[in-house]
């Protein structure tokens, strides 16, 4: 296990030099969804050990993306870039979305749509890194094998729409 937390801690130095990405880069929903599936494949085989490497590499790090990991039965957050936020109350957490009345608890409705094995799609409003406005935020969430964790990463997009992802990643 110590192995393969340090390949991953290696392949983060690697292949994630560019730290949160670059601006200019936008990760593209078939990234998104690869990544969840190989953090996923990791938090599989590790369990704890799989958390610790989505919060400690830059594997999972890239353009304008990265991985975090739920406990959705506990409704926190258990795995992210900034290790602050680790723990973080998912049922105080809505979206930044410009019109008050329709923010929403974003990470809860993933939650429920974790369940389908093939995983969900959904859109809210979230900053960019660095910037102070909100923007359309589509992320994708899958429930981990085996165990009590989801792992989701997510894109900046004014126009995909979730039925797209949804046929197009299914």
């Amino acid at each position: 296990m110590r192995c393969l937390i340090a390949g991953l801690v290696c392949l983060g130095l690697v292949f994630g030099s560019a730290g949160w990405g670059g601006a200019e880069e936008k990760a593209t929903p078939a990234e998104v969804y690869e990544m969840v599936l190989k953090a996923a494949a990791v938090v599989g085989q590790l369990g704890q050990g799989g958390l610790d490497a989505l919060s400690n590499t830059k594997e999972f790090v890239w353009k304008d993306s990265y991985v975090w990991a739920t406990n959705c039965d506990k409704k926190i957050l258990v795995a992210h870039p900034n290790k602050k936020l680790i723990g973080l109350d998912l049922t105080k957490v809505y979206d930044k979305n410009p019109d008050a009345s329709k923010r929403k608890l974003h990470n809860l409705e993933m939650c429920k749509g974790a369940s389908n094995p093939n995983g969900v799609w959904v859109e809210y409003w979230w900053e960019k890194l660095g910037e102070t406005q909100p923007s359309r935020k589509i992320s994708f969430m899958v429930q981990v094998p085996g165990q009590p964790y989801q792992v989701t990463a997510g894109i900046y997009d004014d126009t995909t729409t979730i039925e797209e992802l949804n046929k197009g990643f299914q």
